[in-house]
């Protein structure tokens, strides 16, 4: 009976898994970039297949659809595996979290449907974490990006030192410890796919250098 629940779970956990991903795999900013403007948007900005390029190609409501969609498909494959099967978590719930968590992550970040050239995945992990903090972590990481943003200009230093930040406004919520795994993966693929940018440093914005006396 033991084994036969195991593999009941093991199985679930898989498919989730293998459900996850195709949904994260989904390119749908370089499907709406395509369908509403005709180009593809990783011709601008980065060449990332990203919002923040649909946003630069085909404008802020295009953009904003582009965040939508990216962010649901990561939290939707999470959520409903949380919600319809919360009992299976009982037990190791750090590992089975942390593997339905990342799947649609490591989705955007090498999908198939782009020759496994995908995004930063910054949109698809925030609705996955979405999903396993019931909303618990956006206040927190939307004031620190605001902030960071604020006073320097390096995208990949803001979002990877956010994304640092999560256990500070995880743990007094008492799940952290389920969402190690999850976090500490996350973590990596962010610094992975952001890892030509942080040679750029801190760029400072104009105002505070403004301030400081080093504008030129």
């Amino acid at each position: 009976m033991f084994v036969e629940v195991c593999l009941e779970v093991y199985i679930l956990v898989s498919l989730f898994c293998l459900a996850g991903f195709f949904s994260g795999s989904i390119p749908w900013s370089v499907l709406l970039g395509k369908t509403l403007t005709g180009g593809d948007i990783r011709s601008v900005g980065d060449g990332n297949p990203g919002t923040a390029n649909t946003w630069k190609l085909a404008g802020p409501i295009p953009g904003l659809i582009a965040l939508t969609l990216d962010a649901g498909k990561g939290f939707i494959p999470v959520f409903l595996f949380i919600t319809l099967f919360s009992d299976h978590l009982i037990n190791q719930p750090q590992m089975k979290i942390a593997a339905v968590g990342i799947a649609p992550v490591l989705g955007h970040a090498w999908t198939p449907f782009l020759k496994f050239h995908g995004g930063k995945a910054l949109a698809t992990s925030l609705g996955s974490w979405i999903a396993v903090t019931s909303g618990g972590v956006v206040p927190g990481l939307i004031c620190v990006l605001l902030i960071l943003h604020l006073f320097q200009k390096n995208h990949a230093l803001t979002v990877t030192i956010a994304f640092l930040s999560c256990p500070i406004f995880l743990v007094p919520l008492n799940i952290f410890d389920n969402l190690l795994a999850l976090w500490l993966v996350n973590t990596f693929i962010i610094v992975y796919k952001h890892r030509h940018e942080y040679s750029y440093g801190i760029l400072p914005r104009l105002w505070l250098l403004r301030m400081t006396g080093r504008a030129v």
